[in-house]
Parts: structure tokens; sequence; C-alpha cells
């Protein structure tokens, strides 16, 4: 007999030890609900306008379509990935994404080039119109190393600048690049991404401004 039901059994003999016992099953209910709970995280971050490289008198007077990035089919998913080792993944069950990272991150650059008013127009779609350029990559990976001695956020990413008319890259931007968190908070984690993007795509942003203005050879040696 189970020590559950040798429990139970003593439980009906007694009536105050049957309603701690049935107190005792709610908690412990509770206690694995709030377990099992699945959380959603967020890859976001609220472009600041602050940078003078990116600060243009006018906006350049051309149409640009965010698309959607490209992942490879391990990382496609809305699963927050753990990586072990080098060849060992795994995906947290109850902690997610609450955007697919192709998706959030095309999103997120819109915001961005909006939030400097880079170009004329700047959409994720364009029904009517056709876009002048486009933008787009691919999150190669995106994941927490866990360890007993070492935590972090990582990201492997790589921005592409197109012209459309001519299906011709302009601009590549990618890096590879990491940032120690403390264990067991996966906020910490999710703010440490979208930081990481933030950080990489006014660098990016910075490179598509010199490639239409590009910045005299003489300038930096005025003054």
């Amino acid at each position: 007999m189970r020590y559950s039901d040798r429990l139970y059994k003593v439980a009906r003999r007694s009536p105050v030890f049957l309603g701690l016992f049935l107190i005792a099953l709610v908690i412990l209910a509770g206690c694995a609900k709030q377990q099992l709970a699945t959380s959603y995280y967020l890859i976001e971050y609220a472009p600041s306008p602050v940078n003078p490289q990116l600060k243009l008198s006018e906006p350049i007077p051309y149409r640009v379509q965010v698309r959607n990035f490209k992942i490879p089919r391990s990382y496609d998913s809305v699963r927050i990935i753990a990586r072990y080792s080098s060849h060992q993944i795994d995906y947290y069950r109850y902690s997610l994404w609450a955007v697919r990272p192709q998706v959030a991150v095309a999103d997120l650059l819109v915001q961005h080039i909006k939030a400097y008013n880079l170009f004329r127009n700047c959409q994720r779609e364009f029904l009517e119109e056709r876009p002048d350029f486009e933008i787009t990559g691919e999150v190669t990976q995106i994941e927490r190393f866990e360890s007993e001695a070492y935590t972090a956020a990582h990201l492997r990413m790589r921005f592409e600048f197109y012209d459309s008319g001519s299906n011709d890259i302009l601009l590549l931007h990618e890096f590879d690049r990491e940032i120690s968190i403390p264990p067991g908070n996966m906020s910490i984690f999710a703010k440490a991404v979208s930081d990481l993007i933030s950080q990489e795509s006014e660098q990016f942003l910075v490179k598509i401004v010199t490639h239409f203005y590009p910045v005299p050879a003489d300038s930096t040696n005025e003054g």
C-alpha cells in the first residue's frame, strides 16, 4: 500500500486530520501548478536616437523594407535554448519567447530606423509600392550558455542591406558576442539579448548612413 493511501485511510477516521490532509493536497497542487506555469520573454528595447552619426538633417530619400530574418531550423522555435557544450543544446520547457527571434529582430530594426527618421519610408511590408532597398539577415545562434561556472547570453547574427532592383548585397554587418549574466534569472537573459541587438543595430545603421553619405577621406585630419 502506498504511503499516501495509508495517510488517506487515517484521515478518514479523524475529521481534523482529514481537513489538514485536504489542505495539504491543495497547497501541493498549487505549488505544482506554479512550478509548471509558462513564462514568456520579450526581445525588446526602446531606441534612443542620440547617436550624432545617425542624426540627419533630412531622411535618406528612399523606401526600405525590413524582412524577417533567416534562422537555422534548430533555433526556429519560441522555446529558449540552453547550450551546455559545443554539441549539446536543450530547450527550456516553460521559458518561451513571446515572439520568434527572427520576427522580433526585424520589428525592432524598423522601430530603430524610424526613431532616427533615417529613410523616407521604412516598413515591414509594401503593398502598392516597391521598396528601393531591403534589409534582412540571419539569427545564426541565440541561446543561453549554461554551466556550473558560467552563464551567459550568446548571440551570433548577420545584417544584410540589399538593392531591391539588382538584388545586390551592398552592406554586411556580422557579429558573434556574449554577455556574462547571473544564473537563474531569465529576464536578465532576455534583456542582455535585447541590449546586444540594440548595440549592433546601431553599428549597422551607421554603416548604412556612411554608404549614402561617405565621410571625406581628409575629414579625420581636420582640426
